[in-house]
């Protein structure tokens, strides 16, 4: 039997393929050009190992942050792996999380198909998250959000065929489970999706919907499911989280208090919908022209530039950075999509499952207000960001078809047959060669959106100088040349975020992010407390780690702790107290050195006597 190339080209399974293929490749991007990927990478290969050697479902963990280890999906996936194939888990951990950051968009495909009904605009969603910059960016990390992300998509699939068949109980049960263990605020997100999701729903109606009760259950146990573990298992998540997570000022709610009135708040919308019920609050709505689509589509984006504008000269609120010029440039793909996205908004209030997409994003949306407003440390704002891509990447969609409004393949199909009957029809004609063109207008605008979002995804990142993820194969050849020539019991590291982590995963300990003058300052008075960890939760330093990221781009050290070395304070490094022990270097065929890293030696002799001497 010979295979239609024609046929399988046109079949929407070779362009979900071809999707996921691309959405996989770019989140792997980082992984296979880098020795490791990501400023927390290390802790999560060090609880990885932990697993492999003491196949313990929950390690201890000593270093930076306090719950990561009762994640563990992330760690068992990769252990799993690891006694299959018999790779190291340091060559297979990076290069295996992001695949399932790729194959989360696949399961999106599926349920957007689910809710629309139609494969070509699922097939376009899907493509747009394949290469949306936050999204992909964060689903490119080893990390447990990465694992978080692919369940949470599959929770979502299952629970809307759960809708329809309660056989889908125990699969939705499942992947609620592994979602909790992966990655709590990732399950938040789900969580308070699906009660937005429901009550969108129901108030967009004058009669509950037929799934109201079940979907009431669902997020009854999904919520006992996520509680129960904080509770009972992930104890730091439930004491801090949930405490800090509603927060007003300075009014704090207790964990315990906090439970309460989520249940409070979520029967309470019940009664706000019967409310808006009886006020008749229910209008006839009318379909966004395209005139109102162009006006909205630009103002989002005049507004978006200029907010990061003024952000160029002010910081962001919730961090340590302002936007650069270079970011804001290539930002501008994504500030595109945000337009398309706004554009298209008022179109899900005339879909079949408009207020599931509707409430999805309304959930996002006002999650993000209520973090920017409250400066939430629980629920970052900027955190929002990736997952607020993911409902956009179907309301785009309709924004682009509302700009582009005659652009439909059924009105191609239509004058076609129309010419077919009357051949010599000059105004047919004309039609057709009007709506060919606007369809090559059409698919440009969007292969252009692809293109630009997937090439900006990295660079747009880099160019704020906030952080630095790349662990280059140099980092690693210092870090293994230490573990086999410093005394990982009796010393204490200095480093940025990213080789701190590593060098704990191995056994070292380090000043936990409390040690940021001995990057910025030039004289030994103005670092020496930190070098002997006076006021400080380490003892004292014994070793230096730097590499040439931190020197000629960014030291990153905690949560948005930002540094910048100048060429004097780095120089100090090579006279006392520090002595050079070891470097690593590679070089272009032009002899020009691409990344480097060294180790100094702290001599506490010198000091001793600088002290005595001072």
């Amino acid at each position: 039997m010979r295979l239609n190339g024609r046929r399988i080209i046109r079949h929407w399974l070779f362009w979900l393929f071809i999707v996921t293929i691309i959405a996989i490749v770019i989140r792997s991007w980082p992984a296979w050009t880098s020795g490791a990927w990501g400023c927390d990478f290390g802790i999560y290969y060090g609880l990885t190992n932990s697993f492999v050697e003491n196949k313990a479902l929950f390690s201890s963990y000593t270093g930076w942050g306090n719950s990561y280890q009762y994640f563990p999906v992330l760690y068992v996936v990769t252990g799993i792996a690891h006694w299959i194939t018999g790779i190291k888990v340091l060559t297979l951990m990076p290069k295996l999380a992001p695949i399932f950051g790729g194959l989360s968009v696949l399961i999106f495909y599926f349920v957007v198909y689910e809710l629309l009904g139609d494969r070509k605009k699922a097939l376009l969603a899907s493509l747009f998250l394949a290469v949306l910059p936050f999204h992909v960016y964060q689903t490119s990390h080893a990390a447990p959000l990465t694992i978080g992300h692919f369940f949470m998509m599959l929770s979502l699939y299952f629970f809307l065929k759960f809708r329809k068949d309660t056989r889908y109980a125990i699969p939705l049960f499942s992947s609620t489970v592994l979602l909790t263990m992966s990655h709590h605020l990732t399950t938040y997100f789900y969580l308070v999706s699906l009660i937005f999701i429901v009550f969108v729903e129901n108030a967009s109606r004058k009669k509950w919907t037929p799934t109201v009760k079940t979907d009431t259950l669902v997020i009854l146990a999904t919520s006992g499911i996520a509680f129960s573990y904080w509770i009972l298992v992930a104890k730091p998540v439930y004491e801090g989280f949930m405490k800090y997570g509603l927060q007003l000022g300075p009014i704090e709610i207790g964990s315990s208090f906090t439970i309460v009135l989520f249940y409070v708040l979520f029967f309470a919308l019940f009664g706000i919908v019967w409310l808006k019920r009886k006020c008749n609050f229910f209008r006839d709505a009318k379909k966004p022209t395209r005139k109102s689509c162009l006006v909205k589509f630009s103002l989002s984006l005049i507004i978006c530039v200029s907010a990061m504008c003024v952000f160029a000269v002010v910081k962001l609120p919730w961090t340590n950075f302002r936007f650069t010029p270079m970011s804001i440039v290539y930002s501008l793909p994504l500030l595109l999509m945000v337009g398309f996205g706004v554009a298209g908004f008022r179109y899900t209030r005339f879909l079949k499952n408009g207020g599931f997409i509707r409430g999805w994003m309304l959930a996002l949306l006002l999650s993000f207000f209520y973090a920017l407003v409250t400066k939430s440390g629980a629920i970052p704002p900027d955190r929002h960001l990736e997952y607020i891509m993911v409902p956009l990447s179907i309301i785009a969609v309709f924004g682009i078809q509302g700009i582009f409004s005659n652009l439909h393949p059924e009105k191609l199909a239509q004058w076609r047959k129309t010419i077919i009957r009357t051949p010599s029809s000059y105004q047919s004609l004309r039609k057709l060669r009007i709506i060919q063109r606007h369809q090559l207008v059409y698919v440009a605008v969007i292969f252009i959106l692809v293109a630009a979002n997937a090439a900006s995804v990295y660079p747009a990142f880099d160019t704020l100088n906030a952080a630095y993820e790349e662990i280059t194969n140099e980092d690693m050849a210092a870090i293994d040349w230490m573990q086999k020539n410093v005394d990982t019991n009796a010393s204490v590291i200095a480093s940025d975020h990213r080789l701190a982590r590593m060098t704990e995963a191995v056994g070292f300990n380090t000043t936990l992010d409390k040690a940021y003058a001995i990057w910025i300052t030039e004289n030994l008075t103005e670092y020496i407390d930190e070098l002997e960890g006076f006021g400080k939760n380490y003892s004292r330093i014994t070793h230096v780690l730097i590499d040439d990221i931190m020197k000629e781009r960014v030291v990153h050290v905690g949560d948005g702790e930002i540094y910048y070395m100048t060429n004097a304070s780095y120089e100090k490094f090579s006279s006392e107290p520090f002595e050079f022990l070891y470097r690593n270097e590679t070089r272009n065929q032009d002899g020009v050195v691409v990344h480097w890293a060294e180790v100094y030696n702290v001599n506490w002799t010198y000091l001793q006597k600088y002290s005595t001497t001072s």
